[in-house]
């Protein structure tokens, strides 16, 4: 495995200081495939999506020369776009068949599927529902306390769908002004993207729009925390959330005791097109590490552990 370390001093937007962290680099995709989601299993091994491709990926992060393998190829699909795992080792999937160019989705193709790793080797997998509807199924998340749900977001209608992967049930649970594209906006033409929920609360980032914001999961009014060239984010155990922003940073919001929250900029110029994050599991020091996909191939290990809150 080719191992880049370096030692990057998070440049600040607010007056919060926040130490340096560590970087890896574990994995290039050779061809530099763009690397869509990740999500991180029990067993620390990683499960990565990607546009260009409908094979699911695995990783391990903890082994020398790690390879990127192939754990199963969704049909009628060209690419996988959002993961998450909706209970202990089980995991919800988009596969599509993707317009790369134009940002959408063939009609009728959107599938979430169900992939369940805790009985066997190979995963158990089945077509948990269908949204016909959609135009861009993109982020996924769990919802808490809810272990059949997941929220599906729609990066061209600018809402967010909950789908019953026990039943296949699929309503639409959110749509917003700040969810949506702007009417004859700029590219690139992607409303919501990532999204996930916290405390009854729903996190997510406008691409378009360049915003970071949250409301309330029962509905209510849009809070704006932050700008940039948002896609995918992470939430750590200390309710901060971790951005992955083009064309090259982590952007970090931390909130505060008033509420409010702060941003500063994380890994500014280090990481090529950064798509998602997510983090590790299996004990104190793995729970620190922060995996991070970009659209250039890369699988990028930052330990986050040195940041203040």
């Amino acid at each position: 495995m080719m191992w880049l370390v370096n030692f990057l001093v998070l440049l600040k937007l607010s007056a919060c200081a926040i130490a340096t962290l560590p970087t890896q680099l574990i994995f290039q995709t050779p061809t530099g495939q763009a690397l869509e989601n990740i999500a991180v299993r029990p067993s620390s091994k990683l499960l990565i999506t990607s546009t260009a491709s409908p094979t699911l990926y695995t990783l391990d992060p903890t082994v020398a020369n790690a390879t990127l393998d192939e754990v199963y190829t969704f049909p009628n699909a060209s690419g996988l776009t959002g993961i998450t795992e909706y209970r202990p080792d089980v995991y919800a999937i988009v596969a599509s068949e993707i317009n790369a160019t134009a940002l959408t989705e063939a009609p009728g193709s959107v599938v979430i599927w169900s992939l369940d790793f805790t009985s066997r080797s190979t995963p158990a997998v089945r077509r948990a529902a269908r949204i016909p509807q959609s135009k861009f199924a993109n982020g996924l998340s769990t919802v808490p306390g809810e272990p059949d749900l997941v929220l599906v977001a729609d990066s061209v209608l600018g809402m967010a769908f909950e789908v019953n992967v026990r039943t296949g049930a699929v309503r639409v649970l959110i749509q917003n002004t700040e969810m949506s594209l702007i009417p004859s906006g700029p590219p690139p033409t992607l409303g919501i993207n990532g999204l996930h929920v916290r405390a009854g609360v729903l996190y997510f980032t406008n691409t378009q729009r360049g915003t970071f914001s949250r409301v309330p999961l029962g509905g209510g009014t849009v809070e704006v925390l932050g700008s940039g060239e948002f896609d995918d984010f992470a939430l750590d155990t200390e309710g901060r959330a971790w951005v992955a922003t083009n064309p090259g940073s982590l952007m970090l919001f931390t909130r505060l005791k008033n509420g409010t929250f702060e941003a500063e900029i994380a890994l500014d110029t280090v990481l090529n097109e950064p798509s998602s994050a997510a983090f590790g599991r299996d004990g104190a020091r793995e729970t620190k590490i922060l995996y991070v996909t970009t659209r250039s191939g890369q699988i990028v290990a930052v330990d986050t552990s040195g940041a203040l809150a």
